[in-house]
């Protein structure tokens, strides 16, 4: 009876070694707080098959078109509605995104390392383009009639330091957060992203009784000098880390 005790314990152990394994290492790894994920990869913007309707969806749409992709990654998350109290959702949707210096310290999953690793070494906006000097976040006290664009600069651990135009837009049920590189996107010295060949998206819609998070990786890679870059699954890591962010920011 001792013997059968500790057959069956051993046999128990040992599921659970297995079990832990064998289990997901990081649960930040596609993001957190959602209800559903959703990921595609595509070389075309025709085949785009995530972005939800939004009220300037017809606007991105003929600008992925010009843009001319080579690689498309996006996102499509379903997450619960925050809990906002007496404060406009839409404007505490905005004041979240418009944080800018929060991405600093933001961590990814690193398929080299299979381990999260820091994203922004630093980020922060600036004066303008190549500036280092830093200037606040926007501040959004009420949602803005058009487009509001500032400067942005990121450092990121694996393509180093990048200038970023980044947009923010309201229309509609939509909070759109746009991303476009001004400087050249490197990796071990070698350019590989030209400027303006990197646009980000990050659409926010709240629904009824959920929130809708799309991200959109658009990027037109140029000679990689013989150097092999999976930036598909690179950017994939770098938008749910996005989408890690926003959740942190927006849900209290």
């Amino acid at each position: 009876m001792m013997i059968q005790k500790q057959m069956i314990l051993s046999v128990l152990v040992l599921l659970s070694v297995s079990a832990l394994l064998g289990a997901d290492p990081s649960p930040l790894k596609e993001g957190s707080n959602y209800l559903e994920r959703t990921l595609n990869y595509v070389e075309d913007s025709s085949k785009v098959a995530l972005m939800p309707d939004f009220a300037s969806k017809p606007q991105l749409e003929r600008t992925l078109r010009e843009f001319k992709p080579s690689g498309i990654v996006e996102l499509l998350y379903t997450m619960p509605l925050p809990e906002t109290g007496n404060k406009d959702m839409m404007l505490h949707i905005l004041q979240s995104l418009s944080a800018i210096s929060t991405l600093e310290g933001i961590e990814y999953w690193s398929g080299s390392r299979q381990a999260m690793y820091p994203y922004l070494e630093e980020a922060y906006a600036v004066e303008k383009t190549r500036s280092s000097r830093k200037v606040a976040d926007p501040v959004f006290t009420s949602l803005p009639k058009g487009p509001q664009t500032i400067s942005v600069f990121q450092n990121d651990t694996t393509f180093g330091k990048t200038w970023y135009d980044v947009s923010f837009e309201v229309k509609g049920n939509s909070i759109r957060l746009s991303m476009i590189n001004r400087t050249t996107i490197r990796y071990k010295f070698f350019p590989v992203l030209r400027d303006e060949r990197l646009l980000i998206e990050m659409i926010i819609i709240p629904r009824e009784e959920d929130l809708l998070f799309y991200g959109m990786a658009a990027f037109r890679l140029g000679n990689t000098f013989g150097i092999e870059i999976d930036l598909d699954e690179s950017f994939d890591h770098r938008m749910s880390a996005l989408q890690t962010w926003f959740s942190n920011q927006t849900y209290p």
